[in-house]
C-alpha cells in the first residue's frame, strides 16, 4: 500500500517540477479497460481501440469542471457545445491514447515508488508542509477511485510527460531572431506629433436620411439583436432575518458563556533604541553596550538618547515608543525580553535580525476579561448575524419549496418575506452586462431562464444558490426572440456612425494635404507637440497605427514625415532620429525562451499529427469531423 512504500522507498530527485497540478484524467483510466467495452457506436479508434460517446461524454464532463473551476463566475456550461469544441475535445482524447500507446511501444515506464514520491510532494495533500494521508484519502474518495488506480494514472502520466517534455524543451531559436525581436522592442526614435480630430469636422457633415436607409439595408447582420428578456427577480439572506433584538437574559446568557471570545492576553507597552549593521556587527555591539551604560546611571534620559541614536526612524521620533502589542507581533528575541522583563526596566541589549536593541518597558496590562458593558455592541452584532444565519437555514427550504410550489408569481414569497422584487432587463444568452448584477444573476441562473419551463411557460426558476447564504428566484417577464433592429429603433445610431465615418474622412483628407506640403517643405499651419521618445515597447500611449509607421521608416531616411489614419482622425508624426539599444545579454536570451514557449506548441502539434497517423488513430462518426465543422458553419451562413 502507499503508506508502506513512503516509509520504504527514498525520495527521487526527478525533473517533474513542470507537473504542478493533477492532470485532469480525461481518458486514462478507460483505456486500461476499453478493449471490455463493446465497439457499438464507437465514434473513433486508435490502435484499433474504440473511443466510445460515453467515453467522450465523460471526458467532456471533465473539461467542463475544469473550466468551471478556472474561470469561475466567466464559465457558461454551453461552452463545449459548439462543433469547434466537439471536435477539438475528440482529437485531445486520440492524442492523449496516441501518446498512451507511444509510451508503451517506446518503453517509457515509470516506477511504482517514483509516481509515489511524486505525488507526496503534490500541494494539494499538503498539510503543514507534510503530506496529508486524510486529504489525499478525500480526494480519492471524491473522485472514486482507489489508492492503486491512481497511483497507476499518476505513473501513466508522468511517462507521458517525460516523452513530451524532450519536444517542448527542443525549440531552438537563432540568435539573430532573438536579437532582432530586442532590437525591434526596444529602438527608440524621437517623435513629434500633430493631429487632426474628427471631432473637429462633424459640424460640415449632414447625412441624408436615404443614405441612413440604405446603410441599414446594406448592413443588416451589423443590427442583429441575440434573444433578450426582461426578468423580476427576488434575493434571500440572513439580512432578512437580522433584525432581531436580544434580551437582557441573552446578552448576559452569551457573555457568559463566550468568556473567551472578550478575553484580551498581556499587552506590554514598549520603548527601544536600535543600533543596526550598518557599521558592522562589533561596531554596533559596541555602540550598544556604550549607551545601555548611560542609561544605567541616567536612564531618565532614553527618551533624549532615543531620538538621538535610534535607527528606526518612526519610534525614534516618539522616544523610541512603540506603543502597546501582545505575544506574536514582534520578532521572537525582542518579545522574549520584552514579556520577561519588569515595568520600567530597561534590558541588555538584544541581538535581532534588525541590529541591537536597548529596550525600556514602559507599562504592563495583565491578562483580562472585557466588562459586559464594553462589549454589549458586539454581543449585540454577533447574536443577530447568529440568529439570521439561524433564520435564514429554517427559511431556505421553504423558500424553495413556495416558488417551486407557486410558480406561476413571485408574490408569495415577496409578501412573506418582505422581499423586494427586483427587475433586469434587455438580460441575454450572455448574461447582464451590469458586473455587480451578474453575481445575483450568474450563469446558472440565466440559463434556467431560458429554457423552455421558464422561457415559455413563464415558470419561476427554482431557487438557486448563488453564492454562500444567498439565493435567487427569478422569472422571465417579456422574451423578444432574436431579431433585426427596425430602421426606426437604429436610427439614431446609424446617424451618429455615418456622421462619425464621414468627419473622420474629412479629417483624413485634410491630414493628407498638410502632409504633402510637409513633405514639400511647406509647415502648412502644423502645430507639432513635444518631441516624444517612442518604441514599440514603451508607445507613451500612442495609437498602434502611429507607432508602426513611425518605425517603419528606414533609419537612413530620418528626418521624415509620416501619416496614418486612426479612429479618431489623422495623425502626422515627425520622424527625427533613431537611438538603437545596447545589447542587453539578459533581454535577448528572455526574448529567446519567449519565442521557444511560443514555438513549442506548434512542434507539438506537429509530434501528435504524426502520433496519431503512426497509431492509425480514425474518426468512425462524420459529425466529430473537422469538416462537419465547416459544413455547419456554411449551412449557417444561408440560415
Amino acid at each position: 500500500m502507499l503508506l508502506e512504500l513512503f516509509r520504504n522507498h527514498k525520495r527521487w530527485l526527478m525533473f517533474i517540477a513542470m507537473i504542478l497540478v493533477i492532470p485532469s484524467f480525461v481518458v486514462t483510466g478507460i483505456y486500461s479497460y476499453n478493449r471490455m467495452i463493446s465497439d457499438d457506436g464507437a465514434i473513433a479508434k486508435v490502435d484499433d481501440v474504440s473511443i466510445l460517446p460515453q467515453q467522450f461524454d465523460e471526458a467532456k464532463r471533465q473539461q467542463l469542471e475544469t473550466l468551471r473551476a478556472r474561470l469561475g463566475e466567466a464559465f457558461r456550461s454551453n461552452m463545449l457545445e459548439s462543433p469547434e469544441a466537439r471536435v477539438a475535445l475528440l482529437e485531445r482524447i486520440m492524442n492523449d491514447r496516441a501518446l498512451a500507446g507511444e509510451t508503451i511501444s517506446e518503453h517509457v515506464e515509470v516506477s511504482e515508488a517514483t509516481a509515489i514520491e511524486l505525488i507526496k510532494t503534490l500541494p494539494g495533500f499538503q498539510k503543514d508542509g507534510k503530506f496529508s494521508p486524510e486529504l489525499y484519502q478525500n480526494f480519492l474518495s471524491s473522485r472514486g477511485m482507489s489508492d492503486e488506480y491512481f497511483v497507476y494514472t499518476m505513473r501513466s502520466d508522468i511517462a507521458r510527460e517525460l516523452l513530451t517534455s524532450g519536444i517542448t524543451r527542443s525549440v531552438i531559436v537563432p540568435q539573430t531572431l532573438a536579437q532582432g525581436l530586442y532590437d525591434m522592442l526596444n529602438e527608440k526614435r524621437d517623435v513629434a506629433v500633430f493631429t487632426i480630430s474628427s471631432a473637429d469636422f462633424v459640424k460640415d457633415v449632414s447625412i441624408a436620411e436615404d443614405a441612413a436607409k440604405k446603410y441599414w439595408s446594406d448592413n443588416q447582420k451589423l443590427f442583429e439583436l441575440p434573444d433578450e428578456i426582461d426578468l423580476e427577480y427576488v434575493v434571500l439572506t440572513p439580512a432578512l432575518f437580522a433584525d432581531v433584538k436580544p434580551s437582557e437574559e441573552d446578552i448576559r446568557t452569551f457573555y457568559e458563556q463566550n468568556p473567551n471570545r472578550f478575553r484580551t492576553g498581556e499587552e506590554r507597552r514598549a520603548s527601544h533604541i536600535l543600533i543596526d549593521l550598518s557599521e558592522g556587527l562589533d561596531k554596533a555591539k559596541a555602540k550598544a553596550d556604550e549607551l545601555y551604560k548611560k542609561l544605567q546611571a541616567k536612564p531618565e534620559e532614553f527618551e533624549k538618547l532615543a531620538k538621538e541614536n535610534s535607527a528606526d526612524p518612526g519610534s525614534a521620533r516618539e522616544g523610541g515608543d512603540l506603543g502597546y502589542f501582545g505575544r506574536g507581533v514582534m520578532t521572537p528575541a525582542f518579545e522574549e525580553a520584552v514579556f520577561k522583563g519588569a515595568k520600567g526596566e530597561i534590558m541588555p541589549p538584544i541581538q535581532t535580525e534588525f541590529g541591537f536593541h536597548i529596550v525600556k518597558i514602559t507599562d504592563v496590562k495583565d491578562e483580562h476579561v472585557k466588562a459586559l458593558d464594553d462589549v454589549r455592541d458586539e454581543i449585540v452584532r454577533l447574536y443577530q448575524e447568529q440568529e439570521s444565519q439561524k433564520r435564514f437555514a429554517e427559511e431556505a427550504e421553504n423558500f424553495s419549496n413556495m416558488v417551486y410550489e407557486q410558480s406561476d408569481t413571485l408574490a408569495p414569497v415577496v409578501e412573506k418575506y418582505g422581499i423586494k422584487l427586483e427587475e433586469a432587463l434587455a438580460v441575454t444568452a450572455e448574461g447582464p452586462s451590469d458586473p455587480a448584477l451578474k453575481k445575483l444573476i450568474n450563469q446558472h441562473v440565466v440559463e434556467s431562464l431560458f429554457a423552455d419551463e421558464c422561457l415559455r411557460e413563464k415558470r419561476n426558476t427554482q431557487a438557486i444558490e448563488v453564492s454562500p447564504n444567498t439565493l435567487v428566484a427569478a422569472r422571465v417577464k417579456a422574451f423578444r426572440p432574436k431579431h433585426v433592429q427596425s430602421f426606426e429603433e437604429a436610427r439614431s445610431d446609424i446617424m451618429a456612425t455615418l456622421t462619425q465615418n464621414a468627419a473622420l474622412d474629412k479629417a483624413s483628407e485634410k491630414g493628407a494635404e498638410v502632409l504633402k506640403s510637409l513633405r514639400s517643405g511647406k509647415s502648412d499651419g502644423a502645430k507639432f507637440g513635444d518631441v516624444l521618445k517612442l518604441s514599440r515597447g514603451n508607445p507613451q500611449g500612442q495609437s498602434f497605427e502611429l507607432i508602426n509607421a513611425a518605425m517603419r521608416v528606414p533609419a537612413k531616411e530620418l528626418p521624415a514625415y509620416v501619416g496614418v489614419r486612426t479612429a479618431s482622425g489623422y495623425q502626422i508624426a515627425h520622424v527625427i532620429k533613431s537611438e538603437m539599444p545596447a545589447p542587453n545579454e539578459n533581454s535577448v536570451a528572455a526574448n529567446a525562451r519567449e519565442l521557444s514557449s511560443m514555438y513549442g506548441p506548434s512542434d507539438m502539434t506537429m509530434y501528435y499529427d504524426a502520433l496519431r497517423v503512426k497509431h492509425e488513430a480514425v474518426i468512425l462518426n462524420d459529425e466529430y469531423k473537422p469538416s462537419a465543422v465547416e459544413a455547419e458553419k456554411a449551412e449557417g451562413k444561408k440560415q
